[in-house]
């Protein structure tokens, strides 16, 4: 299927349709039936991740599918539900909850590819290969051949990676325009940590012709313009995205790249908002920004012992080939090189290598600290 070829359906089309479809569906469904439970909340859900997956929707979210839950305790859509929902606010344990809770659960694909995910987000990557592929083996999906090649790349196989991503988006229908961008999305992310801008910047005009007006796109166009040397371009697709997506992330971004502007009062307002924010939800006892304040204090406000803290208590969380990358940069940036060495090391024996932690290896083993 070449997607580039189906009429685009734009993201406030669709929007517009799912949100619409919510509504119907909580107006007539019927309160004693788990399927019309599991469905309501799924559109919820594919609403709240159109809108930008804030954090504070997806608990929200998460607190509806238990209550739901508690009424329908054998359903196995809503188990499958709330464990992606965890994992998205980075609460593995939550969600091997959820597929324990049904027998058998991890046992048929959409509960294998659910343990698979559990297992790649705590840095397993051999039980994710093997469940993503046998998942993939008795029903096979786009998503689950998308999910080999991010584990792909997370263990350094950036041409399996790629390879990967295109079999997904030939598995993709015309219907599923936005599952095509974002495809195309990875792969532009990809070439762009390949140092392949040019590549980059043509996936992501694919992604947004396929699905126009998408914030998502946005947001990676913005931060290739930032890459780039077009800051002043970044300051304005940051702030589109910001008008539809308020995420202390791109607004972190945002004054990142006015800092490059030259708007140093702009950028520090940003900063302290985004900074406000992620303190706000540790303060709330969530974990969800622990890597964003870490890199925060490593790159951006440079606090060496703040930057390392955080960064270790993301790593008790989930040591995974990504918080451990993260760790070590900042005890680089600490100038703590032989521990960062250390923890680089154990990234690479449970087998991750993607291009982020391969480039700061060579960094913090050359011992510059740019």
């Amino acid at each position: 299927m070449n997607a580039l070829l189906a009429s685009p359906v734009g993201f406030s089309a669709d929007l517009a349709a799912v949100s619409r479809r919510r509504a119907e569906r909580e107006a007539t469904a019927d309160p004693a039936s788990p399927s019309a439970a599991g469905e309501v909340l799924t559109l919820r859900h594919r609403e709240v991740m159109l809108t930008g997956g804030r954090p504070e929707e997806l608990l929200a979210l998460g607190a509806a599918v238990d209550r739901a839950v508690e009424r329908f305790p054998a359903w196995p859509d809503l188990r499958i539900l709330r464990g992606g929902l965890a994992l998205a606010v980075h609460r593995p344990d939550v969600a091997a909850a959820a597929l324990d809770a049904v027998p058998g659960l991890a046992s048929v694909p959409p509960g294998r590819v659910l343990a698979a995910d559990i297992a790649q987000f705590a840095g397993d990557y051999p039980a994710a290969r093997a469940g993503y592929r046998k998942a993939a083996r008795e029903d096979p999906l786009w998503d689950t051949t998308a999910r080999l090649a991010a584990l792909a790349l997370a263990t350094g196989a950036c041409d399996e990676a790629d390879a990967l991503y295109a079999a997904a988006e030939d598995d993709i229908t015309a219907k599923q325009m936005r599952a095509f961008a974002w495809v195309r999305v990875q792969r532009a992310d990809l070439a762009l940590a390949l140092g392949d801008l040019d590549r980059a910047g043509r996936l992501l005009a694919d992604a947004g012709r396929a699905y126009p007006d998408w914030w998502y796109v946005a947001a990676h166009l913005a931060a290739l313009d930032a890459v780039s040397g077009r800051p002043e371009r970044a300051v304005a697709g940051y702030r589109s995205v910001l008008a539809d997506v308020d995420r202390p992330e791109f607004r972190e971004a945002l004054g990142t790249v006015l800092q490059a502007t030259g708007d140093t009062d702009g950028a520090a307002a940003c900063h302290a908002a985004a900074l406000s924010a992620y303190l706000a939800s540790v303060a709330r006892g969530e974990v969800h920004y622990l890597h964003h304040l870490a890199a925060f204090h490593a790159d951006v406000r440079p606090h060496a012992g703040a930057a390392v803290a955080w960064a270790r208590q993301d790593a008790e969380l989930h040591r995974s080939g990504t918080t451990l990358s993260l760790l070590a940069w900042c005890l680089h940036r600490a100038g703590r090189r032989d521990e960062a060495l250390a923890v680089v090391e154990e990234a690479f024996a449970l087998g991750a290598g993607d291009p982020r932690l391969q480039s700061r290896a060579r960094e913090i083993r050359k011992g510059g600290q740019t």
